[in-house]
């Protein structure tokens, strides 16, 4: 009994160093704005056409970051949640939405420990934020995205591919510069792995594919520039993600059904909340 205080006071340190990792990545806007804007493009057409609905519902995003992806779904959605627990993110993307007349986006700077879970959703999406989880927290957090989305409801993902090819290359070349672009908790993920847990959780019409090969490493390598090299990048990876040779493309999306009937509403989860 005595490994609890002790693991429950790891991971607050953990999630503190996570809050303070994420606001100075978003206070220094360490991607390429232009490549990250391609790749919420990307994310978008990808959940529009696996989802297969031409208007979503009310829609929870777990990581939000700065709100691009949120911005960009905005006129697709009846309404959109984003949660993050930077509040230099949560504020950037609170002055794009009310820039741009966006009103139907709302941003909350919380952890995904203190939402409060009375709500449901028609969709729920994680870009990039299960590859934050604790591995013993994967499947209680899937099961209460289960639990939380209406019948029919959607979850989607994306996170890094634990067989990526680049991803490797990029250790090797960079050596300890490659862990100046990852938090402390990263890890890539095998994407059978994620499926299983998705069945395992309840959820029906598993579907698991490659996105991204390039764009989303590089646009951290050239944060600073070439903005021209972010857009062809797309038509590269749409390019490997088609071919033989994509299950070891650098990132997987996941895309899910709420099975009918399920059981009662589990306890909120208690995991670390990125982005």
């Amino acid at each position: 009994m005595r490994d609890g205080p002790e693991k429950d006071a790891n991971r607050t340190g953990l999630e503190d160093r996570e809050r303070d990792w994420f606001q100075s990545h978003y206070a220094e806007s360490a991607p390429n704005p232009v490549g990250l804007r391609e790749r919420m493009r990307r994310e978008l057409r990808s959940l529009l056409r696996t989802s297969g609905e031409g208007r979503l519902g009310r829609v929870l995003s777990v990581g939000c970051g700065n709100g691009v992806f949120e911005i960009l779904l905005a006129p697709h959605a009846e309404h959109v949640v984003g949660l993050d627990i930077s509040q230099v993110a949560v504020e950037q993307a609170r002055v794009e939405a009310r820039a741009r007349g966006i009103e139907n986006v709302e941003f909350r700077c919380q952890a995904l420990s203190e939402l409060l879970w009375g709500e449901t959703f028609d969709g729920i999406v994680c870009l990039a934020f299960l590859h934050h989880l604790h591995e013993e927290d994967v499947d209680p957090f899937l099961a209460t995205i289960h639990a939380h989305l209406r019948p029919g409801g959607f979850f989607y993902s994306q996170d890094p591919n634990q067989r990526g090819i680049l991803r490797k290359v990029g250790r090797r070349l960079l050596g300890d510069r490659y862990d100046q672009h990852h938090s402390e908790d990263e890890r890539e993920l095998d994407p059978g792995d994620i499926e299983r847990r998705l069945v395992r959780a309840g959820f029906e019409s598993v579907d698991i594919g490659y996105i991204d090969m390039t764009l989303i490493p590089l646009q951290y390598v050239f944060s600073k520039g070439p903005d021209w090299l972010m857009r062809p990048l797309v038509w590269i990876d749409r390019a490997w993600c088609a071919s033989p040779f994509a299950r070891w493309a650098s990132g997987f999306r996941a895309f899910a059904l709420r099975r009918a009937g399920a059981g009662p509403v589990p306890e909120p989860h208690t995991g670390v909340a990125g982005s």
